[in-house]
């Protein structure tokens, strides 16, 4: 499971069930060594959304000064503006991912697994997903 808390209106702890029954997409990635792998998921602004995260009309103002910070098991962290994520800005398609190549992410890939298939780099396809937490600069 994880979490998707902080400044949202509905804080939200998500099992592999939830994500199951939620709405999904596919995206194919190029790994490292060239080989395309399959992965499949819910869009993380779906998931935003349900935590009730300023989207759509609510991303105006102060709220483009929040931003999404991804935790790992292992901590490692990255960050996303919700700008990035909204589908009237940048619309990046950045999947919370729980199964590759039609299977349930092994070991250290899951079981959940943010997937950005337009990074250039890789690094922010986060592994062992834990935490997502909306922080808001302007209040």
């Amino acid at each position: 499971m994880f979490v998707v808390k902080g400044d949202v209106t509905t804080p939200l702890t998500i099992k592999a069930e939830d994500l199951a029954s939620m709405p999904r997409e596919k995206v194919s990635v190029e790994e490292q060594d060239g080989t395309k792998v399959e992965y499949e998921g819910v869009p993380l602004r779906e998931i935003l959304k349900r935590a009730g995260a300023p989207l759509g009309n609510q991303l105006r103002g102060k709220a483009l000064a929040s931003y999404v910070l991804a935790k790992a098991h292992d901590d490692y962290e990255v960050v996303f503006t919700l700008a990035e994520l909204d589908a009237a800005f940048a619309n990046e398609q950045i999947l919370v991912a729980d199964k590759r190549d039609g299977k349930p992410l092994f070991g250290y890939q899951g079981p959940f697994r943010l997937v950005c298939p337009n990074d250039k780099a890789g690094a922010r396809s986060v592994r062992m997903l834990e935490t997502l937490e909306v922080v808001r600069l302007q209040k």
